[in-house]
């Protein structure tokens, strides 16, 4: 929670059995997937922010 990661952090993270990475776009897919399961207006997240180029962070809220 409230720690900043970049994209190639997350991608790291995502290899497949082979060695592939996952393509940034497919993350940028995943991210809003999610987006739309976990937040109330997935347009507007308040749960899992973009940090303009650095990364993605999830934030917690009280």
């Amino acid at each position: 929670p409230n720690v900043l990661l970049s994209k190639e952090q997350i991608l790291q993270k995502l290899w497949d059995g082979d060695g592939n990475y996952v393509d940034s776009n497919t993350l940028t897919v995943y991210i809003r997937r999610l987006r739309i399961k976990i937040e109330d207006n997935p347009s507007e997240p308040q749960m899992l922010l973009n940090v303009r180029r650095m990364g993605y962070k999830w934030n917690i809220i009280c």
